[in-house]
């Protein structure tokens, strides 16, 4: 897979670096921090808009982030990309959650801002909340929308049509991402890529999830956390040991080894 250095590896937040917004285990972060001493690349490849990111894991400290499922992509100080859920196709979507058994996140560069509906609503409950569209547009319409999540998962076939309008649609078991259309971690990749001039295979991509599963078949080492989703795990290159077992730090530190 590897054909010289410098690699550049992506590394997914929740679920491989870390989960429930606690800090990542310094075995994990060690072995990142000596891969980038060796010369190498490391880059926060997240679901989560900005606005969701917490010190934690920004302290590892990184290359660069590909944040909102590839809309929001920097290298170093530059921002490389960057696209949002624009207020036209907003605000219909607004108008329809209204009253749904769904809880609708807008997933900004700056906060998260939620319209509840659902009484759990995960990670998020202390954000923000709206009851309607209108109180969106008083409070909140100067902030910009890298994707949304929906939480009670699955979602009518109207409102899945609603949001395919001009959106894609990631569905997790328990919730659902929704991001501009276009977007994904592979295409956040690839335009990391291009400006890094690192080749593609000499890539590395960490995730468990559904929404990692396009950038573990783009890199050219795709690797799954043992406690990964099994049908992500089916098309990885490598299945490494569990988030709690610091499986990101096992494949880092062989690598180095060699």
């Amino acid at each position: 897979m590897i054909s010289s250095l410098p690699y550049a590896a992506f590394f997914d937040l929740d679920g491989t670096l870390a989960t429930d917004n606690q800090p990542p285990a310094a075995e994990d972060v060690a072995a990142i921090r000596a891969f980038r001493a060796r010369g190498n690349y490391a880059f926060l490849c997240t679901g989560r808009s900005t606005g969701y990111l917490y010190p934690a894991v920004l302290d590892i400290g990184f290359d660069g982030i590909v944040a909102g499922a590839g809309a929001y992509i920097t290298v170093g100080d530059r921002l490389v990309y960057r696209n949002s859920v624009s207020p036209q196709t907003l605000d219909p979507i607004l108008h329809r959650f209204v009253g749904t058994p769904h809880t609708l996140i807008m997933e900004t560069e700056r906060s998260m801002i939620q319209l509840k509906g659902c009484p759990d609503a995960l990670h998020v409950r202390d954000y923000p909340c709206i009851a309607n569209a209108q109180e969106w547009y008083d409070r909140y319409a100067q902030e910009t929308v890298s994707k949304l999540t929906i939480y009670r998962a699955p979602i009518s076939a109207a409102l899945r049509e609603l949001l395919e309008r001009d959106l894609d649609v990631i569905e997790h078991a328990r919730y659902c991402e929704v991001v501009p259309r276009g977007c994904s971690k592979s295409d956040g990749i690839r335009r990391v890529l291009e400006v890094i001039g690192v080749p593609r295979e000499n890539t590395i991509a960490f995730g468990d999830s559904p929404n990692d599963r396009d950038m573990i078949v783009y890199a050219g080492l795709g690797v799954v956390m043992g406690d990964g989703d099994p049908s992500v795990q089916a098309i990885a290159d490598r299945v490494t040991l569990p988030l709690s077992q610091c499986g990101v730090a096992h494949i880092l530190n062989e690598l180095l080894d060699k």
